[in-house]
């Protein structure tokens, strides 16, 4: 009887200590020299990078205001003085090209269709005497006097009326009738994106405010704001990428066209041009952005993320990956080279290694307490 029960107890202790061996392989890490083995779970709770070239400089961040596109708008003026009898469009809607936008009644219009009827009058009672004298003339009853005068006649009053025609095509007005109406039209297609005239408005020719603006919003500009201080760090040429309130998830690509010339006293910025393409025509005229400019001359360099560098003695030192899931300690020279994330790495690291990036220090720790 003693001897099973001396038999079970040697099992119990070889099944306990067979467990407590399993439990250890498991959260084992290989350890060798100057080199760690990392398990699965332990890699998890660290951040892996590659070691990549980095920009000097990080993207410059304004704010900016969303504007037209002035080489894509239509401006549309007065041309002609009166009183605004009706307006067939609102903001915002698509006008076609020669739709009526507006009608005025224009004592100009009136003026032009007299002056019209007039030379067309003339013009006949001209054409109709030079066809008199022709005749007379063909049977000797007119002296070629006579038909030079009614020649030279016809030909002024024909011009005359030909000009007043055209007159009255150009401003849109009707011949056969004194309506003194001016029909104001779309010259292009697109959307109404600024009205400022309603049922009533006097219009007067020296009045430099335009009636409408149409534009088909495929482009815009942004205009942003370079405070004096970083306006060294903005060139022509240089890439932009725009987001606003509206569309926060939506970064539209750009560059900068045009720096502005002039320092605006109050606010002390400079103005910078960027052109966007809008296919869906999201973005609208007034609309507030914000511009993140990235330098096209930025000088580039090795680097690390900062948090990959510890000090150990005086010397910096990184956790490179040698093998799959094996670290080691490399010392590294580090240069002047940084921006707000990366440091930069003159010795010790190459282009795409592998390494620690959050969590070096206490691998650093485990590899020095082999």
């Amino acid at each position: 009887m003693k001897k099973y029960i001396l038999i079970s107890k040697i099992l119990v202790i070889l099944v306990l200590f067979s467990c407590e061996k399993e439990q250890t392989k498991a959260v084992e890490e290989t350890k060798k020299g100057n080199t760690i083995k990392l398990s699965k779970s332990i890699l998890s709770n660290l951040k892996i990078s590659k070691v990549e070239e980095v920009n000097a400089e990080e993207a410059l961040t304004v704010v900016g205001e969303i504007t037209f596109d002035e080489d894509n708008i239509v401006r549309v003026f007065p041309i002609v003085s009166g009183n605004v009898d009706r307006v067939n469009v609102s903001l915002g809607d698509y006008v076609k090209r020669g739709q009526v936008l507006a009608e005025i009644t224009s004592t100009d219009i009136n003026q032009f269709q007299v002056d019209y009827k007039v030379a067309k009058s003339t013009f006949t009672v001209a054409e109709n005497n030079y066809k008199r004298v022709k005749e007379l003339h063909k049977t000797n009853f007119a002296s070629d006097k006579e038909l030079a005068e009614a020649e030279s006649d016809y030909f002024n009053k024909k011009s005359e009326y030909e000009g007043k025609k055209k007159l009255l095509k150009l401003y849109g007005a009707k011949e056969n009738t004194n309506d003194s109406k001016f029909y104001v039209t779309a010259p292009n297609n697109g959307y109404i994106v600024e009205r400022t005239i309603n049922e009533g408005t006097q219009i007067r020719t020296d009045n430099n405010q335009n009636m409408f603006i149409i534009s088909d919003l495929k482009s815009v500009w942004v205009w942003a704001n370079v405070h004096e201080s970083e306006i060294s760090k903005v060139n022509v040429g240089d890439k932009v990428s725009v987001t606003t309130i509206s569309y926060p998830d939506k970064n539209y690509i750009g560059e900068i066209k045009k720096i502005g010339s002039v320092l605006e006293e109050d606010s002390r910025v400079v103005k910078v041009r960027i052109d966007l393409e809008n296919p869906n025509e999201k973005l609208k005229p007034k609309m507030f952005a914000t511009v993140a400019i990235s330098p096209k001359s930025s000088s580039k360099f090795i680097g690390v993320p900062k948090a990959a560098v510890f000090i150990e003695q005086g010397k910096n030192w990184i956790v490179k990956e040698v093998a799959n899931n094996t670290f080691q300690k490399f010392e590294v020279i580090t240069g002047k080279g940084k921006n707000s994330t990366h440091v930069e790495i003159l010795e010790g690291v190459e282009v795409g290694d592998v390494i620690i990036s959050e969590g070096a220090l206490a691998v650093a720790t485990s590899i020095n307490n082999q």
